[in-house]
């Protein structure tokens, strides 16, 4: 996990208290905003179903649980420490490692990001009693468990009894249906892409076009047996896993040598040579395959907590531009430049506030001239020309305003994408401006 993964959840707090506090603040906005207006800003943030579900999200959110199954040597293991991009599932090339079910917890410090149940391989088990097959145990144990998602793995490279494994799983999803009344989300991984041919190729971004060519033929062969069988599944997709170990002071560590090092240098192992292949488009796979929403957000924030960053300063952006369109057709020239600015001000300052940082609207005004010929003359040149396309409203109503609407949503999404860029990205405040020029440019273009 990232070091920094703490640092951005107290972000999230920063703002959902922020967030909690923005009907006081919205309430201080400048007297020259009439208190319907403020209003309206009010009520288009608050009912806005995302932000809403991602700010309750932030303490509603719990650990996604994960149910693994298939055969031995596919690369379970390997999997739950590529997902989790540490050492924390032992692995082995020559061995089962996993003579049992066996439930992972993926921690930072003691926080539980993510559970995950890893099971025997398929073929392996065997009766503990007697009186209870091992489909009947494994599906007893899935129940306990509760997963939010199952994975049935597979290997790129080794296709044999894969209708013999297929035909378990429809056993299992039938009985987990049949005892909890719930259909069990099922997501196909095609592991150990990495072995297809040419082999020699183990980064992912040197994969050739023959290589990625015969992996999507893979998958379309296990597609093809799975649509035949009648397994119904959420997605498919292949993945590498591949990744080889050192420890902190740079010896190359094999995995069948890790268990044997001290306890100190098997907590601080890293990552050696990183061949993983798909494994953030599989964050993406689970998350759209898991219905419970407080195990989504559990997943977002376990491994991408930068991303719900940006998705809220795009959804505030997004809300903003609106109410800016909203205020630029009220048919008054001049009078809601100011109103404009303020909103502008107001957006940037919230987007501010997700990277930690308390930035007054004095202050955020000064970011936006700050971006000097783009938004400083320039800007007001654009607002006072927008203010001015409002008198054709005396000849022809409201077609001055509608042209000013889509100049003053245009120009908060710029606003809002170039303090993106600066407080949530970290971007030099040369390259926002460089950024903001090209956006200003094409925006341009494609009025005429």
């Amino acid at each position: 996990m990232k070091d920094d993964s703490a640092l951005i959840e107290q972000r999230l707090q920063n703002l959902k208290n922020f967030y909690l506090k923005l009907g006081t603040f919205i309430d201080s906005l400048p007297p020259f905003i009439p208190g319907k207006a403020k209003n309206v800003i009010k009520t288009t943030i608050f009912n806005d179903k995302d932000l809403k579900n991602l700010i309750e999200g932030i303490d509603s959110h719990r650990p996604p649980r994960v149910f693994l199954i298939g055969r031995t040597g596919v690369g379970k293991s390997s999997l739950i420490n590529a997902l989790f991009g540490n050492y924390v599932a032992e692995v082995s090339d020559v061995r089962s490692c996993t003579p049992e079910a066996i439930r992972y917890e993926c921690k930072d410090k003691d926080r539980v990001l993510m559970e995950i149940l890893d099971t025997r391989g398929i073929n392996e088990s065997e009766r503990v009693i007697d009186s209870v097959s091992a489909e009947e145990q494994l599906v007893r144990q899935i129940s306990e468990f509760s997963p939010d998602v199952a994975i049935l793995m597979l290997s790129c490279t080794h296709r044999d009894d894969v209708d013999d494994d297929i035909d378990f799983l429809i056993k299992i999803a039938e009985e987990y249906s049949r005892i909890n009344k719930v259909r069990l989300p099922l997501v196909v991984v095609i592991n150990k892409c990495d072995e297809m041919a040419p082999a020699r190729f183990k980064k992912a971004e040197e994969y050739p076009e023959n290589k990625i060519r015969k992996i999507n033929e893979v998958v379309l062969y296990y597609k093809s047996i799975i649509l035949n069988k009648g397994l119904k599944i959420d997605n498919i997709i292949p993945v590498s896993s591949l990744i080889d170990w050192k420890t902190a002071d740079g010896l190359d560590v094999d995995v069948d040598q890790i268990k044997n090092l001290p306890p100190k240098d098997i907590d601080n192992i890293e990552i050696g040579f990183d061949g993983r292949y798909n494994i953030q488009q599989l964050f993406d796979v689970l998350e759209n395959s898991i219905t419970d929403v407080d195990a989504q957000m559990g997943l977002r924030m376990a491994f991408r907590l930068e991303e719900i960053v940006k998705r809220m300063a795009n959804q505030l952006t997004k809300i903003f531009a609106g109410l800016s369109a909203t205020v630029a057709l009220t048919p008054i020239p001049v009078a809601d430049i100011y109103v404009l600015i303020i909103l502008q001000a107001a957006l940037v300052s919230l987007i501010a506030s997700l990277s930690g940082r308390e930035v007054s609207l004095d202050s955020a005004k000064e970011f936006i001239f700050s971006m000097g010929g783009v938004i400083g003359a320039g800007f007001i040149f654009r607002l006072t020309a927008q203010q001015l396309s409002k008198l054709i409203n005396v000849i022809f109503p409201a077609a001055g305003s509608a042209v000013s609407a889509g100049v003053a949503s245009a120009g908060t999404m710029s606003v809002g994408r170039a303090a993106t860029s600066y407080y949530i990205e970290g971007n030099d405040i040369k390259e926002v401006r460089k950024k903001f020029k090209e956006l200003q440019q094409s925006q341009k273009n494609k009025k005429k």
